[in-house]
Formats: C-alpha cells, structure tokens, sequence
C-alpha cells in the first residue's frame, strides 16, 4: 500500500527571484520513520529537508531536520521556512514557537521577515593558527582578522573572521586541509567565514560531503553563531544585514539583531513556490 505525503517547496532568505536557500518542507511527518526521513531527504538532495510533527503546550510544531547524510538537532533556514509554511497553512498571529531538537524556538514575524531567537551560544578554542586556516581557505595568512573558534548556538561550527570583504570572496577551500582542520566530527566538517564592515557582513559557509567541500547559499545556524560571538565578545548591541551565496550566484539576505543582554535574533524573507506530494511505497 502506498503513503503519500505532502510537501512543500520553498526559498529561504530570498529577496530576489530564485534567490535564497531552497528547502523542502513535508507538513505533516506522522507516519514516516527515521530511515525513512533520511532517505527521502537524500532523494530530494537540497542542504535540508525539514519533516513536521505535531507541536505540544509549548510548541505550534516539531521539526526534524535532515541533510541528505544526516540529522541536524538545528538550522535556521529549515526553522525559518518551516515557520513561514506554518503561518500560511494555518494563520498563526505574529508571534509563535517551534520545538526543534537543539530546544524551544521562538519565532515573530515583523514586515514580511521572519525572525529566530536563537540559543544562548558557546565557543571553544580551536587550536588553529591562521596560517593553517588561511591555508585551508585558499587565502593568505594576513587575510584571518582573529584566532578561528568553535561556536554552538544549537549547530556547532568553526567560525573564522576574515580581514576583508575580498578575502572572503577569493576563499577556495583546499578539501584534504579542510577536512583535517575544520572537523567536528567524523563526517561533519563545517566552517564559516566572515566579515562586517559599516553594518553589512560578508560571508561564506563550507561543508564537506561525498568528498567534495561544498558552500551554501544561505546559513541561519552559522548567522545564529554569528550573532552568539559577538555576543560572547563584547560586539553587542548590533543590527547588521548578512549577504551569502553571491560567489555561487545565489543571493540570499539574513538580518542579525543582537541586543545588550546579549539575545540574538536571526532573520529572512521567505518566497513559497510550489506544493508537491511524495508518495512512498
């Protein structure tokens, strides 16, 4: 006998035509198991594919994110478009929450962007010389403005602040470095580097898949990170508007709002652009 679920397509942190970071969204995940998560998120082959569950006294939903190799106990492009096919489908007011595994998320909408409250983050040193980062990034050592750190606001990854816009642009990761520097875990090898300037940050998120260093267009977890180091390092309170994916010509605009008691919010437009049914036998 076949299930059939329904699915919907999205582009998170979009403010241009097929800009954004695309995402699949099944809206009710009753029924499907963890294998079968995993597999269909391979199948769709996007950076994630987000599964909901129904929500509790805390929660409108749950969210159980996938990339097509594993499970993520948080993303914010996932929980972002996840909130947007939410409030469309069910007219929720401005303000709600989403339960992912990373904890409870709070969600507000405001002039068309949806915006995250992320967690409170963490850092830890990374024992990494910028010799060996900008080595790694294909960039030379002058171009790493600060000693690289493992940061986790609910999706640990290794940030590294460059020391100008173009260094971030010229960034071509050298995969066997990569993978021996910018390593979780086994199978998960992730950086992300940055730079702000007047307001407006640049920035490039890595990740290694397959045997390839990939980039992705358009990050919440990272800009959550982000947004937790300032945090952590004295830069707070700012506002600052993110711009990523332009070097794989797919523009995406996240907004990073962090306030004096150190609270950090994420956020982005986001286009719904089509509906589909999966059906599984």
């Amino acid at each position: 006998m076949t299930a059939s679920f329904d699915y919907r397509i999205v582009n998170v942190f979009a403010e241009s035509r097929f800009g954004g970071n695309p995402l699949a969204v099944f809206t009710d995940a009753c029924g499907l198991g963890d294998e079968d998560m995993q597999l269909i998120a391979r199948q769709f082959n996007l950076s994630e594919t987000v599964f909901l569950l129904p929500g509790d006294a805390e929660a409108v939903a749950s969210l159980r994110i996938f990339t097509p190799s594993y499970e993520l106990p948080f993303a914010g492009h996932p929980t972002i478009g996840s909130a947007a096919v939410l409030h469309a489908l069910h007219g929720l007011d401005e303000r709600f929450t989403l339960r992912t595994s990373a904890g409870l998320i709070p969600i507000r909408l405001q002039d068309g962007v949806f915006r995250l409250t992320a967690v409170a983050a963490t850092q830890r040193t990374a024992n990494l010389a910028a010799a060996e980062a900008a080595a790694m990034l294909g960039i030379g050592a002058e171009d790493i403005a600060a000693e690289p750190v493992w940061v986790n606001a609910g999706s640990e990854q290794l940030l590294i602040r460059a020391a100008s816009r173009a260094a971030v642009l010229a960034a071509k990761p050298q995969h066997e470095l990569f993978v021996r520097h910018a390593t979780l875990r086994p199978g998960r090898s992730i950086a992300y580097l940055w730079h702000e300037a007047a307001g407006v940050a640049t920035v490039r998120l890595f990740f290694e898949q397959q045997g390839a260093v990939i980039e992705d267009p358009g990050t919440g977890s990272a800009c959550a990170n982000l947004g937790g180091w300032c945090a952590l390092n004295g830069l707070a309170p700012l506002s600052w508007r993110i711009e990523q994916g332009a070097v794989i010509q797919r523009p995406n605009v996240l907004y990073l709002d962090v306030d004096a008691a150190g609270g950090v919010q994420v956020g982005g437009k986001v286009q719904q652009l089509g509906v589909g049914q999966f059906s599984l036998p």
